[in-house]
């Protein structure tokens, strides 16, 4: 199985407000807005907060002064809760066997997907694999008026979401941007590309990338994990507040433990307990005489990580 990731992007979003008053949860809701200027029968709109698990999508079937009716309510909501109206409601999923080729929706497997705005990491897609795809695209569909952007424009990225050392929300959340709409999804990947890249610099000293468990399945540690979002996080910290922030700290937090790894003071070890494969190091001599027989021969004169 193949997770898919979909973050949500700002581009979609268009007008926003706030309750004036609590509304009760059922079908044909009303929802009284502070001001419903923008808002119009077929919209979908967002109540509560984007990424909380009381945030639910639903369309407007009725607009009347400032009170709005939409199709469905699943939880009460509260006065001064948020109100986002969102040009689309579904993201559809392609896949295709390389970059360049066609991509065939994913259909059979929930394709297109009603956009999990209760979910801070976006909307995702369980792919089994049966037609061996290994790129995948996510546009957005309006089920209403059936608008959908361009399959082509979209990134073709390789599945899936899992393999990546960590997810945006992980770094949001550690560098304060949970709830910060001016730095978007795009700016944190490229952070969390950096960081990996970095990890992946240290890690490659010593260890077989991708890592793989004892089983031959790819597991991100935690460790690795949380360097990456130390690293991402502390890069746009300092990117911010220079000296006077907190990336500093991060940063070097993360370079003292990836450091570790690399010397073998720290190892990483798999969920079966079972330390990741380690690189045969075969070049150069590593002591003298090299490849001595210890038990049946001459002891090592020195090896050179000893120091006179």
């Amino acid at each position: 199985m193949k997770l898919l990731l979909a973050p949500t992007e700002d581009f979609i979003k268009r007008e926003r407000g706030s309750l004036a008053s609590d509304a009760t949860a059922g079908s044909s809701a009303s929802v009284v807005l502070k001001n419903a200027d923008g808002f119009a029968v077929n919209d979908y709109v967002v109540i509560g907060a984007e990424g909380s698990e009381r945030a639910e999508i639903s369309k407007i079937t009725g607009v009347s002064a400032q009170t709005i009716t939409v199709d469905t309510l699943r939880l009460a909501h509260k006065q001064d809760e948020p109100i986002v109206k969102y040009r689309y409601n579904k993201r559809k999923f392609y896949g295709s066997t390389t970059v360049a080729g066609s991509f065939v929706e994913l259909t059979g497997y929930g394709s297109p997907a009603v956009i999990m705005v209760d979910d801070p990491q976006g909307t995702y897609l369980e792919y089994t694999g049966v037609e061996g795809y290994l790129y995948f695209k996510a546009t957005y569909y309006n089920s209403t008026t059936t608008e959908e952007t361009n399959v082509q424009d979209s990134e073709a990225v390789l599945a899936d979401e899992s393999t990546r050392y960590c997810s945006l929300y992980a770094i949001r959340k550690q560098a304060g941007l949970t709830n910060n709409p001016y730095i978007t999804d795009g700016t944190v990947e490229i952070y969390r590309k950096r960081a990996e890249n970095e990890v992946n610099s240290y890690l490659y000293q010593r260890y077989t990338l991708p890592l793989e468990n004892s089983s031959g399945e790819t597991e991100i540690p935690f460790l690795v994990e949380n360097c990456t979002v130390l690293l991402a996080a502390g890069y746009h910290d300092y990117q911010e507040f220079g000296s006077d922030g907190e990336g500093v700290k991060w940063l070097g937090e993360a370079r003292g433990v990836l450091k570790a790894i690399q010397t073998g003071k720290q190892r990483l070890i798999a969920s079966d307990y079972e330390e990741f494969a380690q690189k045969t190091l075969t070049k150069g001599i590593q002591s003298y005489p090299d490849q001595v027989d210890n038990v049946n021969g001459p002891v090592k004169f020195f090896t050179t990580r000893q120091r006179f």
